[in-house]
């Protein structure tokens, strides 16, 4: 054999035959990629109060439904915290609460929290996409008088929501208000 036909079986025909298979595994070959996707575990709501700015004075009321939608992918345990301003030790509004809350704290300062359960401390859950029933239809100003009424310093009351996941979590409201508490007051927010 000659040199060439060496040259040409042991060098080029290898060679084309390596070409040839990078090409195809190339053209026909598969690649992979990885996408590392963080579980989507969150709890957005609205709190729907209907009301911005309203005029009140001493013994009327207004018409307000506070309640809470869910806009989760979760489902959840909702409570709401009303901040009712105080006047001479006594709240200075007075309302009717719905059934489907209970009065689970009433220990934090100008302040009662609700949590949105059974009478017989049951947590309710609030499903995706679901609203809880209003809290209260109104808020009545405690009838005092107009010079006691000009010492009040701040007459608005306000309410806050505080949502928790169902994963691992008790159903028994004081319980849930609890482990809730906790975790609100670590993020300054009860």
């Amino acid at each position: 054999m000659s040199k060439k036909k060496l040259i040409f079986v042991f060098v080029i025909i290898p060679l084309f035959s390596l070409l040839a298979i990078a090409s195809f595994t190339k053209f026909f070959g598969t690649k992979s990629a990885t996408v590392h996707v963080t579980k989507k575990s969150y709890f957005q709501f609205d709190l729907v109060v209907s009301l911005d700015n309203i005029e009140l004075g001493p013994g009327e009321s207004v018409s307000i439904k506070p309640k809470v939608v869910s806009d989760s992918t979760e489902n959840m345990y909702v409570f709401i915290k009303v901040l009712n301003p105080t006047f001479n030790g006594e709240p200075l509004y007075i309302y009717d609460v719905d059934e489907s809350w209970i009065l689970i704290d009433d220990t934090i300062e100008d302040a009662e929290v609700y949590a949105y359960a059974t009478s017989d401390l049951e947590m309710t859950v609030l499903a995706p996409g679901e609203e809880t029933i209003p809290l209260t239809d109104k808020m009545t100003m405690r009838g005092i008088s107009y010079p006691e009424y000009s010492a009040v310093e701040d007459p608005s009351f306000s309410f806050q929501v505080f949502a928790l996941g169902l994963d691992n979590m008790p159903s028994e409201a004081n319980d849930v208000w609890l482990i809730a508490k906790e975790l609100f007051l670590l993020n300054a927010n009860v």
